[in-house]
């Protein structure tokens, strides 16, 4: 009891920081709904099924021209970059909430651990149940591993990020020259699965013959959701290989060490410092991203070389690009806020709007849905994530008129506290 009235006297106190709490927190804001949008539109190649089309059915698109323009700049600019944006902004979340929390341990803690096992609860619902792209049960796994880095020394959390950073190109080099793929055999185990369900329980005529494709003609919802229990397997394959675990981690990091800086050092007042960050991330992650999409769209080059190449450029490319957006965005939030501020609706209730952009895909794309995988290039799936991002911003600015949360964070911050939390603004 005792534990909950301290967070909650520190959750209605703002801190004594050199920032304007209002002002940080619109940056904030802003920053995590731009993130929300580009985050679906990398995603969308997934629940659209355009990542899956093979090359003759994308040439066969009216738009096939504009959709590889379009893919090509996908892959230069937005592909990776803003799930690490979105990942650094979860690192100063947690830098925020423990400074607002007077950095005391005994109450930080279990309200974080309690914040993360929520946030599991509902990734879990959306892995199991929905889509194997859910970041949530991934990040909420990190939340707990990253309380064990809240004392680390700024120059310490840098040298930890560097090394995390890195650790995906040592994984698949010891998996290269081991030949162990280890996470090869958790899609051969999905897969299987996947099989035996259609075999047994399929009415699509589609038979055993299961491919990440066929998932998307499948019309028997009980069959859909018995192989999306088996999905994890299949997300959990794609994490290991990637080495996901330690970029997000590694990101997560950086975050702690921006947000120390918002706090301390007033870096959002610091315009210089902010020039330096986008210039420095502009001038060596763009060159960085530029040789990553000839690699990808240009080389003839295959197999491991390739696959070496892919590893190291996402390591050099990434992180600068999303440094780069971050400072960017703080530059235009400081003296023209006004051309943003209509992400900030966005980026208050980004929970809510990143589940519903998953439901409102698959009831389009999906053969429970309307089913319309496959039917259309890139450049309709653009267009189509425009449209819905657009009705989000003014669902979410009207919503926030009348409730204090978006939705989900309201159950979210339920599962945390332990108790009901009036949703409803005063007077309203």
């Amino acid at each position: 009891k005792l534990h909950s009235e301290k967070i909650q006297l520190f959750e209605t106190n703002r801190p004594d920081t050199p920032v304007p709490q209002k002002e940080r927190i619109l940056y904030l804001d802003i920053l995590r709904g731009i993130a929300i949008l580009f985050i679906f539109l990398a995603n969308i190649k997934i629940l659209s099924g355009v990542y899956f089309m093979s090359d003759a059915q994308r040439l066969s698109m009216n738009t096939a021209t504009l959709d590889y323009v379009l893919r090509v700049l996908d892959f230069l600019l937005v592909d990776g970059k803003f799930y690490s944006v979105f990942s650094i902004l979860f690192g100063i979340g947690f830098a925020v909430q423990y400074q607002r929390m007077k950095n005391d341990d005994s109450v930080f803690v279990p309200f974080f651990m309690k914040r993360m096992t929520g946030l599991l609860l509902i990734g879990a619902i959306h892995l199991f149940l929905l889509w194997l792209g859910d970041i949530l049960t991934l990040y909420a796994l990190l939340g707990f591993l990253l309380i064990s880095f809240r004392h680390l020394t700024n120059k310490k959390l840098l040298i930890w990020a560097a090394i995390l950073l890195f650790m995906p190109v040592l994984h698949w080099l010891t998996m290269y020259f081991t030949n162990t793929f280890y996470p090869a055999d958790l899609a051969g185990r999905f897969f299987e699965l996947a099989g035996r369900i259609l075999s047994k329980e399929s009415t699509d005529g589609l038979g055993s013959d299961f491919s990440l494709p066929a998932y998307f003609s499948i019309t028997n919802f009980s069959t859909w959701m018995e192989i999306n229990l088996t999905m994890p397997l299949m997300r959990l394959s794609r994490i290991l290989m990637e080495g996901r675990a330690f970029k997000v981690l590694g990101l997560f990091l950086i975050g702690i060490y921006a947000g120390r800086q918002i706090l301390e050092n007033d870096l959002l007042s610091n315009t210089r410092l902010i020039k330096k960050i986008m210039w420095w991330g502009l001038v060596f992650g763009l060159p960085m991203n530029l040789l990553r999409t000839w690699v990808a769209f240009g080389s003839e080059n295959e197999g491991a070389m390739s696959d070496f190449l892919e590893y190291v450029l996402n390591f050099l490319a990434l992180t600068p690009m999303a440094l780069a957006y971050c400072a960017i965005v703080a530059l235009i939030v400081t003296r023209r806020k006004a051309w943003l501020n209509w992400f900030a609706a966005i980026g208050r209730t980004a929970l809510s709007n990143y589940l519903f952009q998953t439901i409102i895909s698959i009831s389009f794309f999906y053969g429970i849905g309307l089913g319309y995988a496959f039917s259309y290039g890139f450049s309709f799936s653009v267009l189509f994530v425009l449209i819905v991002f657009t009705l989000q911003i003014l669902f979410s600015s009207l919503w926030l008129r009348y409730f204090r949360f978006g939705p989900v964070e309201w159950i979210w911050r339920q599962l945390t506290y332990a108790k009901v939390i009036s949703l409803k603004r005063s007077g309203s």
